[in-house]
């Protein structure tokens, strides 16, 4: 099926993608006391910064000298140090001149940032400067086999290593390439809901069951109410279990999360169609205002992660990624722009021509028109102004029922008739 609109095919370009592994290493005392100066120099960085009312050359020129003088490593890295704090303090007062609510920002994780300078990569072995001329850190990345497939395409020519990310217990490497976005066929649309994931690719709906997410989180929440409890009268133990079954959350959820976007992305690029996204920033301070209940609930709802997953992926295989208003995307009659009205279940009924759907259906049928440029009124009236052109319906597949059953992780495929 083609797409209506010109105005998607204008979307497609190079673009620079990032992509970032981590791999465990251990360092000795030397490296452990520079990840710590390095973390105070940071923070002395900062509060100077976000003490400075204007933070011009001459104030970026006094900071690094002062920060120097007792610096005992290269002299990159204090520029690093100035450079994080300085676009943690950017966001920080952008937030505040739109009138949104900002924590100040503060240093907790320890870590240092090696910028390309202070690195060198001699086929797998990759050498980092710590005190120029006489103490460097060496990694032999051969000995990471999912970071030797990323190694062979940085000597093949196609990517580049980054900055890298130097931790206590971990090194995060960063792989960029540049990215030809190929011409889409279609753009596929993708509705995310608290407990399935709704798909429309062409003629086919594809629905994810993620009441197994949830799961897991309701799961751990009723676990750290238990640990609190011991905290009463062992606080180092609550600490430490709080931290064990909140890594198992987040490693559980990664894993979930990661597998369903691999499989809506293969969809899109075995198909090549772009992918059609719902712009949700802010979604959680917009929503996260109702019951305590409710708050909870959605307190759950990865659909910001999800979709940040689904993005990285997609570029970096060069598929097309799109954000689209959701506005009423589930209350607007996709056939004849009317107003939706709830009926039992997940129904929505047209007020208007009386359609009866199901909502996540509909909802994935409007961002996809509206991901392309194509709305109810907009379409009609295209075609009205167009001699040669007969009436057209604005929902390119007609009325259809789509069949409701659970899908779970197993891809489930419901075809259905063109009109």
């Amino acid at each position: 099926m083609g797409t209506s609109s010109g105005n998607s095919l204008k979307r497609t370009k190079n673009e620079t993608i990032v992509r970032a592994y981590s791999i465990p290493i251990r360092i000795d005392e030397v490296i452990l006391e520079f990840i710590e100066k390095y973390h105070e120099i940071a923070k002395t960085a900062l509060q100077e910064i976000l003490n400075t009312k204007k933070f011009t050359k001459v104030e970026r020129k006094q900071l690094r000298d002062t920060l120097l003088e007792n610096w005992n490593y290269a002299a990159h890295y204090v520029d690093s140090a100035i450079n994080q704090t300085l676009g943690l303090v950017k966001s920080y007062k952008r937030k505040l001149k739109k009138g949104k609510k900002a924590r100040e920002p503060k240093l907790k994780k320890k870590f240092v940032y090696v910028k390309s300078t202070l690195f060198g990569l001699k086929g797998s072995m990759l050498k980092i400067t710590i005190i120029p001329r006489e103490y460097y850190l060496e990694i032999n990345l051969a000995n990471y086999p999912y970071i030797l497939l990323f190694l062979k395409e940085v000597w093949g020519g196609k990517l580049k290593l980054g900055g890298l990310f130097l931790f206590p217990n971990k090194l995060v490497l960063t792989f960029v390439k540049t990215v030809e976005y190929f011409e889409p066929r279609d753009w596929m649309s993708i509705d995310i809901n608290l407990t399935n994931v709704t798909v429309l690719a062409g003629l086919t709906v594809y629905r994810f069951d993620t009441r197994e997410l949830y799961h897991v989180h309701r799961v751990y929440e009723l676990k750290r109410r238990k640990i609190q409890k011991i905290s009463a009268w062992n606080k180092r133990l609550s600490k430490k279990l709080l931290e064990k079954y909140s890594k198992r959350e987040r490693n559980r959820t990664k894993n979930f999360l990661h597998k369903l976007a691999n499989k809506i992305v293969e969809i899109a690029r075995e198909r090549r169609m772009g992918i059609t996204l719902e712009d949700l920033n802010s979604i959680k301070e917009r929503v996260l205002n109702g019951s305590k209940k409710m708050n909870r609930k959605l307190s759950k709802w990865n659909a910001r992660e999800l979709q940040r997953l689904i993005e990285y992926k997609a570029k970096w295989l060069g598929v097309p990624v799109v954000y689209v208003n959701p506005r009423n995307s589930s209350r607007i009659c996709p056939v004849c722009g009317g107003q939706l009205i709830p009926r039992e279940g997940r129904l929505m009924k047209c007020s208007n021509c009386g359609l009866i759907e199901d909502r996540d259906f509909v909802a994935v049928l409007n961002l996809r028109m509206w991901g392309s440029g194509v709305t109810p009124k907009g379409l009609e009236a295209s075609r009205a102004s167009t001699p040669d052109e007969r009436p057209m319906k604005t929902n390119p597949y007609g009325i259809m029922a789509v069949e409701k059953q659970r899908m779970g992780m197993k891809l489930h495929k419901i075809t259905l008739t063109p009109p």
